[in-house]
């Protein structure tokens, strides 16, 4: 709310969230803290506190998600981007020149998306 009203974080930007909330799970567990026990403690609410913002001109998010490692009482969230380069120096690149123009198809490389929740 607050980067959106441009008092935080001006010019960055972030994808549309289309996952569950990041936090806070309990340990090995795929469920809420406080949600299944009936503990005295502070049940806090389910949050996305994880978050990947960008600057600057010519990048593209192609991907925003989250991941499922049980390991933490976050969930990571993960993102591909899709960025414009331009070299200043040709001749310092021309080792790479030719990978430049390759393409990788898309599939290969993105990881693939596993979700336990229809948004």
């Amino acid at each position: 709310m607050e980067r959106e009203a441009g008092r935080v974080f001006d010019g960055w930007k972030e994808g549309k969230i289309y996952f569950a909330p990041t936090y806070k799970y309990s340990y090995n567990s795929d469920a809420y803290a406080g949600e299944t026990t009936k503990s005295k403690k502070k049940r806090r609410t389910p949050a996305w506190c994880d978050r990947i913002l960008w600057y600057g001109e010519g990048i593209e998010q192609l991907q925003y998600f989250r991941g499922e490692s049980r390991f933490s009482d976050h969930r990571p969230v993960c993102a591909v981007f899709q960025a414009q380069v331009e070299a200043s120096s040709h001749g310092r690149c021309r080792k790479g020149y030719s990978s430049v123009y390759s393409r990788i198809p898309r599939d290969e490389i993105l990881p693939q998306r596993h979700s336990f929740y229809e948004f």
